[in-house]
């Protein structure tokens, strides 16, 4: 019977947008040009592979460098799978590469059961400067060997909410196109005030239960962050996914973090200390880094609202700008040379100087970076779908 292939074509960072994608940095001694693999299967959710060229730390960028591959996942059974979410517990898989001409082959390996995530919940360092996310589950097998990872998602919003905002002639205003510069009124909850963004928590997340009596870790701590950090200033979310790896591989993955920490050190790890289970199908002996997984995991997704906790802290220069007043003839000019946008309607403590028709509105303005979000924290207005409030 004919072979059935799909094909999964990973340019850079160029990925289904359903998948879920992380970066980790390869910091490796000595020379560049390993191929580094990173993800694992997923078996009942998508698999995502990232493919990249790590470069020596001796260069001007260190780190890895994204390259062009085609990658499949394979079944035992012969057939070739991308979308992993209906795929068989009871076969076994590989992922397979190419690369720069040469192929490349994970070990075959069985589906391993991810213990249930119980709960996921933070706790607040005394100072009050800290936070740490921690788990709690428990295994249903005899697998003891835990790996996860973190997709973050948070809103945070900008210095100061502006009421206005400026538009310069030849925009569109209500449908139709403005013959002048003017200043808008936010309406209807339109705002730059809100933005959301994302990453993933670049921290090796793993642990085992091999030495306790019981296959359950309580509170166990997974990652941290400081009360100032943006992502932890209003709304966050964790998208924690939950695998069960194998002894071989949580050795791989201790060594790959002690290897990342000590970099540099005395005693750091060789690179040959860090291989794992992928190699050249040609040439078994060339480094490759990477470890892949086959497991059906757990994934629960977390909500911490610090604004309901005040433990957020007030980021660092967020309030160093003052806002100043603008007439009507400077706009153009604060907007485009001085990277400015309108603040609100300027006021003035002198008697019998308060707006009284719109003709005699006036505006204080502030940096933009103030008043627009993504400016302030490289972030867009594009809310996900599953996100609890209504803001815009």
């Amino acid at each position: 019977m004919k072979k059935l292939k799909y094909t999964l074509v990973l340019t850079l960072a160029l990925l289904s947008a359903a998948a879920c994608v992380y970066d980790f940095k390869a910091d490796i001694q000595g020379r560049g040009g390993y191929l580094v693999v990173e993800g694992d299967i997923l078996i009942g959710e998508f698999t995502t592979v990232k493919v990249s060229r790590s470069l020596p730390l001796s260069g001007d960028e260190p780190g890895s460098e994204s390259v062009a591959a085609a990658c499949f996942v394979e079944a035992s059974h012969g057939g070739w799978i991308i979308d992993t979410r209906d795929a068989d517990s009871s076969l076994e898989y590989r992922l397979v590469i190419e690369s720069g001409g040469a192929t490349y082959a994970s070990e075959w390996a069985p589906v391993l059961q991810a213990a249930s995530i119980d709960s996921i919940a933070y706790t607040i360092s005394d100072d009050r400067q800290t936070m740490t996310v921690d788990v709690t589950a428990h295994g249903d097998s005899d697998n003891r060997y835990y790996r996860w990872t973190a997709k973050e998602t948070w809103e945070y919003h900008a210095p100061f909410q502006a009421s206005h905002y400026f538009l310069p002639r030849g925009s569109i205003l209500k449908g139709e196109v403005i013959a002048r510069d003017t200043v808008a009124m936010f309406e209807n909850g339109e705002n730059n005030y809100y933005c959301w963004n994302s990453g993933a928590v670049r921290e090796v997340l793993i642990a085992t239960t091999e030495q306790l009596s019981e296959n359950r870790l309580v509170r166990h701590r997974l990652y941290s962050m400081n009360r100032y950090e943006q992502r932890i200033s209003y709304l966050y979310s964790v998208e924690l996914t939950q695998e069960a790896i194998s002894q071989t591989a949580y050795k791989y993955w201790t060594m790959l973090d002690k290897n990342s920490t000590d970099v540099g050190g005395l005693f750091s790890p060789e690179p040959y200390e860090m291989r794992g289970n992928i190699k050249n199908v040609d040439d078994p002996d060339e480094m490759v880094l990477g470890y892949i997984s086959v497991t059906r995991p757990s994934v629960t997704r977390y909500f911490i609202r610090s604004y309901e906790m005040s433990f957020a802290g007030t980021p660092r220069g967020a309030y160093d700008d003052e806002p100043v007043y603008v007439p009507e003839n400077l706009w153009r000019r604060y907007f485009y040379n001085n990277g400015y946008d309108v603040y609100a309607i300027h006021t003035s403590d002198a008697p019998g100087t308060g707006i009284e028709t719109e003709e005699d509105y006036e505006f204080d303005w502030l940096p933009a970076r103030c008043v627009k979000c993504w400016l302030w924290g490289g972030g867009t207005k594009q809310k996900p779908d599953y996100w609890p409030n209504d803001h815009k």
